[in-house]
């Protein structure tokens, strides 16, 4: 049996009823088994206002939802409210737009999308609830946007007919921001830029939630997200002097090397775990240079490998991940998800190590580094890209 527990939630006004209201017509137009279930604060407008929502395949037992398998808020008092509603694995959607309180939760799905921005771009701030709609749809694929449309004058009844464009817009704009950005699960942060109206999205880690792994897999991802980051408080105590931006330099790349010994472990078998081997390797190689560069700074020597280390650094390679076991999809998208954040840290740590290093020598190498780890970025980032349309075909998902 496949059953969805849905609750959304907002101010009144925000247009929370009728979201609930739609997917509900539609599971209905498509023969599924359905229930809504309205509940309002005091003020109808301005006060709270949720809906609880159950599409299954089959008789719905109870319309009351304790534990949720998505979870749609649309402002901050609604996320602190039923953050805490959303089972493990499940799915949570926030409208950035209005909440400012970051998510607590580690163990599910969250997708930050500014619905509340892209809707006054779309031309219509009331439409917000229907980009919501559609960011829900295109992960969820619970129920066909033609059905949605379909069910529009149901809920809005004939005298809105006139209103369906901007709300189809509205639709395909949910849809397209969460398909451009790639979200699969994990955490999806989808941000909009008012300088060049465009939808970007920026990658944190996969979850260990809501896929099909091992109880040692979960180890081992839990493992790999326990490796420590760069941040910005630790700005004034490492870029103190160039001994103490050294070691930090170091320090990130013994825990790259920590995740490609782990992520070779995990992908044993495929082509994938011998590239991260190599990377692995080549990590090792960059850690003597910087081994060289802390002897010659604690030594007060004159550094002067800077050229050497160019040369063998900028040797490009264009790795061959080969295809993973198909079972293994969701657990390299965990993976390879992982090692884009560590990238993406990395690069900015040595680009600020040049910025702040006083040897000149020195910030050649953190310009070489920066720049290895940007290239392998790309190649990770381009692998990351093939497991997800994987998944996604996987899923009969249609990302075109």
């Amino acid at each position: 049996m496949t059953t969805r527990n849905i609750i959304a939630a907002g101010f009144g006004g925000q247009g929370i009823m009728a979201m609930g209201q739609l997917i509900s017509y539609a599971g209905m137009l498509e023969g599924k088994h359905v229930s809504w279930l309205p509940s309002y604060g005091p003020e109808m407008r301005g006060g709270s206002a949720n809906c609880s929502v159950v599409v299954s395949s089959e008789p719905v037992g109870s319309p009351v939802i304790s534990q949720a398998t998505d979870v749609v808020v649309m402002n901050g008092p609604s996320l602190e409210k039923f953050e805490k509603n959303v089972e493990p694995g499940g799915n949570l959607f926030i409208n950035s737009s209005l909440c400012k309180v970051e998510p607590t939760r580690d163990d599910i799905n969250i997708f930050t999308i500014p619905v509340s921005d892209l809707a006054n771009h779309v031309g219509n701030p009331k439409v917000a609830n229907m980009i919501m709609l559609g960011a829900f749809l295109a992960v969820t694929d619970l129920v066909k946007l033609e059905s949605v449309v379909k069910a529009f004058t149901k809920v809005y009844g004939d005298s809105k007919k006139k209103l369906l464009p901007i709300n189809e817009k509205a639709l395909d704009t949910g849809i397209d921001a969460v398909k451009s950005a790639g979200c699969v699960g994990g955490v999806c942060h989808i941000e909009f830029d008012k300088t060049n109206t465009e939808v970007k999205s920026e990658y944190s880690r996969q979850r260990s939630a809501n896929i099909e792994l091992s109880t040692s897999d979960i180890e081992d991802i839990d493992y790999l997200k326990s490796i420590s980051k760069y941040t910005e408080e630790d700005d004034e105590k490492i870029f103190d002097n160039d001994l103490s931006i050294v070691e930090e330099a170091l320090r990130l790349e013994n825990e790259s090397i920590k995740y490609y010994d782990k992520a070779a472990e995990m992908l044993e078998g495929d082509i994938a775990a011998e590239t991260f081997k190599s990377l692995s390797h080549q990590s090792d190689e960059h850690v003597s240079y910087l081994e060289g560069l802390k002897t010659q700074i604690k030594d007060e020597e004159e550094v002067s490998f800077g050229e050497k280390v160019k040369e063998a650094l900028t040797k490009k390679k264009e790795y061959d991940w080969g295809k993973v076991d198909v079972e293994k999809v969701r657990l390299a998208l965990n993976v390879f998800a992982i090692g884009i954040d560590i990238k993406n840290q990395s690069i900015k740590f040595y680009k600020k190590a040049a910025e702040k290093s006083s040897l000149e020598e020195a910030k050649k190498l953190y310009d070489e580094l920066a720049y290895w780890e940007d290239f392998q970025l790309g190649q990770l980032r381009g692998q990351y890209e093939v497991y997800r349309d994987e998944w996604w075909a996987d899923q009969m998902f249609s990302r075109s």
